[in-house]
């Protein structure tokens, strides 16, 4: 009888003790899968005058014509699935043009580079979009003398 008695406490006991650490290992790794952490995320975006080892060079938001050619650049982490994401060049509220770039797990920067002319001096913006056209983040900048 104090053999069964025994028994029942230590098993009561390791039961107690087992479950609320399973319970929490298992939330752990739900939070760390879950599809909200798998999500493409942008994590910098800049304007620049150039690209060097895959960064950006001379970031501004102002810019001389005199350039001949301006930089959009995007880096992102996580990229969950291969895709494409938009860089749309707008001048003055109106679409210039729209860059489809690809991007690939599990990290993976990218560019896009856009040629002056003589009438581009004003106030420009790029949105950088997903392909439902979802917004990451709106770069506002403008080309002078």
């Amino acid at each position: 009888m104090i053999y069964k008695k025994t028994l029942l406490i230590f098993s009561l006991f390791f039961i107690c003790c087992l479950i609320p650490s399973q319970v929490c290992s298992q939330k752990q790794g739900e939070s760390s899968s879950s599809p909200e952490s798998r999500k493409l995320t942008l994590v910098h975006a800049a304007m620049c005058e150039g690209i060097k080892d895959h960064r950006p060079r001379d970031e501004a938001i102002v810019f001389s014509i005199r350039l001949g050619s301006i930089y959009c650049f995007t880096d992102f982490e996580p990229v969950p699935d291969k895709t494409n994401i938009y860089h749309r060049w707008f001048i003055r509220d109106k679409l210039r043009t729209e860059r489809k770039l690809p991007v690939k797990p599990a990290r993976w920067s990218t560019f896009s580079k856009i040629r002056l002319l003589k009438g581009d001096k004003g106030p420009w913006r790029v949105e950088i979009t997903d392909q439902q056209g979802i917004i990451f983040q709106t770069l506002r900048f403008s080309v002078t003398d």
